[in-house]
């Protein structure tokens, strides 16, 4: 038996994003709504990249870093890399770099306990973190506490797409991001079924945005930051929703 048969579950992951997802939700009979609620821009001026070669470590917070970054920045073979996640590690090895990675859920806490990231290992070390415009500062911050010498190089933009007209009711929305919760509810705004659809996210920290912003429905946090981890938290929320 199909464990999504006749479930609608709402994507919103950038488009170019969504496809592992999507499968695996209709490999189980549901149906997968692509409706991306961030749209993915390169920044034009990267010139800060030029200046990053002699950095001892590299961290690429997203695959989308990953695949804007590498065209324009060749790395040391002396340079130690991390990835934030699962996607993250596997656009690297794409290219033929092998990434650290934590283990789940995937993201900058477990990334901050890897022993290679301790301050023994990284006082005064150049870190370089590759991100999008206006990222979280935990990373960052943690990492000059242990004495490293940290820089950002931003090489793409996170943007609302254009608002739809309309979309029909799901069963169960997902959400991986602060940002894409806030553009979802712009950009289906007066639509009320939203906030009383369960709620499928990747962090403790979006939950508790989503209860402040009026999010009604039950809330599932995934295990890790993957599509994998959405997948399953999918399962535990349509189970939840039959009981």
């Amino acid at each position: 038996m199909l464990k999504l048969a006749k479930i609608k579950v709402l994507v919103t992951r950038p488009a170019q994003q969504a496809n592992l997802l999507c499968q695996m939700i209709e490999a189980q009979g549901g149906e997968a709504v692509r409706f991306p609620v961030i749209e993915i821009i390169e920044i034009p001026n990267k010139s800060a990249l030029l200046n990053a070669k002699s950095n001892d470590f590299a961290i690429f917070i997203s695959a989308n870093a990953v695949e804007k970054a590498l065209p324009n920045f060749d790395l040391s073979p002396q340079c130690q890399v991390f990835a934030v996640g699962k996607r993250t590690a596997e656009t690297l090895k794409t290219s033929g770099i092998t990434a650290h990675c934590p283990p789940p859920p995937f993201n900058s806490e477990a990334l901050l306990e890897m022993p290679e990231l301790q301050k023994a290992a990284i006082q005064n070390k150049q870190i370089v973190i590759f991100r999008g415009e206006g990222g979280r500062e935990l990373l960052a911050k943690t990492l000059q506490q242990r004495g490293a010498i940290v820089n950002y190089v931003n090489v793409y933009r996170r943007i609302q797409p254009q608002n739809p007209t309309k979309i029909n009711p799901v069963d169960i929305i997902t959400i991986t991001s602060v940002q894409g919760l806030k553009h979802l509810l712009n950009m289906l705004k007066g639509q009320t079924w939203v906030k009383n659809t369960p709620l499928v996210v990747i962090s403790e920290r979006i939950a508790i945005k989503a209860k402040k912003w009026g999010i009604n429905a039950p809330i599932f946090i995934a295990a890790s930051a993957s599509d994998e981890g959405l997948f399953n938290a999918v399962l535990e929320a349509k189970k939840n929703n039959q009981q």
